[in-house]
């Protein structure tokens, strides 16, 4: 069944103000989501687009149906586009990605908008290239669940690949004399534009909370600064290993960490350095894991790591390695250059037999022997 052009535009301006309402009313939920508000701009964006491309049945402005409206149709995805950066980086994101596409689409379109195919081509070619390069940066978001960035990424391409069609089409009519003898071709692309666009804002909100779930699941696992296990985080992964172990009777070691005169290193080069010190330090421990080890930040300079199933040997061998490295590491910040070391207590259950709480305080009574005794170095509880 044919759709006539006015009830495509009707249809599409409504649910492009509606989707826009709703993302204004989240986005007076939550302040802070700047994105929903860039989100609700982009759905009014492509309603005014849709009725200035559609008043070109009706009146003779092409400054209007086509300038107008094309600038809008371009402005609609850099939009979203922008939401998209402003979600994932949770800041204040420039403006200039999207007024340096928006002034390049502008001056050519001022030359064209008096050809009205050979500014269509031009435009959708610049929406498709907008929308891959969205699809492209959907995948760098990496805290996105799999299911929804998947699908986000699957509209952006289509919508891509379509626009990118259509300017094919297009281009094979560039000796048309008037425009409405490719209006089918006009009216698919806006059609296109419809349930793509109509889609892909519908799923915004979901993705956007699905990201914020994601990230309140790590503020309560995970250390922000260091992104390792938090202490909690830590605490429950240890238990359910340290069980498992106790029914199989494996062994069982806990290793407690600590930077030597990090207060000082603090007091010197200023906190800032102290965290990258820190940061450093938890990659260097994530380098010698194995793949079940569990490692955590657990207070302000001090690491954690649980190791399942390891014996002696390779308790002895992970504390070796770390404080070798951390010794030989040239810790350079802001041109200064700073010599860190640690101490670390290890304790070791042959059976699991002793609870967690028991195990960590031994391991952390090693410790204090370890610096007791010199610092950069390893002791057994």
């Amino acid at each position: 069944m044919e759709l006539h052009l006015p009830t495509l535009v009707v249809t599409a301006v409504g649910l492009n103000v509606l989707l826009g309402i709703l993302m204004l009313v989240i986005y007076q939920v939550r302040r802070t989501q700047k994105s929903f508000l860039t989100w609700a701009c982009a759905c009014f964006v492509f309603a005014l687009a849709a009725v200035a491309a559609s008043l070109r049945v009706y009146i003779d402005q092409p400054w209007l149906t086509i300038f107008t409206a094309d600038v809008l149709i371009v402005l609609s995805p850099l939009l979203a586009l922008h939401g998209l950066r402003q979600y994932q980086q949770q800041a204040p994101v420039s403006l200039k990605l999207v007024a340096l596409v928006i002034s390049y689409t502008a001056l050519p379109l001022v030359l064209l908008y008096h050809a009205p195919i050979h500014a269509q081509t031009f435009t959708s070619v610049v929406c498709a290239s907008v929308y891959l390069f969205a699809a492209v940066y959907i995948l760098t978001i990496r805290q996105a669940p799999a299911l929804t960035k998947a699908v986000l990424f699957l509209l952006f391409l289509v919508h891509g690949g379509l626009m990118l069609g259509m300017a094919g089409m297009l281009f094979q009519n560039l000796s048309a004399a008037k425009i409405a003898m490719i209006e089918p071709i006009l009216n698919l692309m806006l059609m296109t534009h419809l349930y793509l666009t109509t889609g892909t804002a519908m799923l915004f909100p979901v993705f956007a909370f699905s990201l914020s779930e994601q990230r309140l699941l790590e503020l309560a696992n995970f250390d922000d600064l260091t992104k390792m296990y938090n202490r909690r985080a830590f605490w429950e992964r240890s238990s359910l290993l340290l069980a498992k172990n106790r029914l199989l009777r494996k062994p069982f070691a806990v290793l407690m960490i600590d930077v030597d005169y990090f207060k000082a290193i603090n007091d010197r080069y200023g906190h800032a350095a102290g965290d990258a010190c820190l940061k450093r330090i938890a990659d260097i421990i994530r380098e010698h894991l194995r793949e079940q080890d569990v490692a955590a930040r657990v207070g302000g300079e001090e690491f954690a790591v649980a190791m399942p199933n390891a014996d002696h040997n390779q308790a002895e061998l992970l504390g070796m390695q770390i404080c070798q490295q951390v010794e030989q590491e040239k810790f350079e910040v802001a041109g200064q250059k700073i010599k860190l070391t640690v101490s670390i207590g290890i304790i070791y259950s042959s059976n699991s037999r002793r609870e967690l709480a028991e195990l960590l305080n031994a391991a952390d009574t090693a410790l204090y022997d370890a610096k007791a005794s010199g610092r950069n170095r390893l002791v057994f509880g």
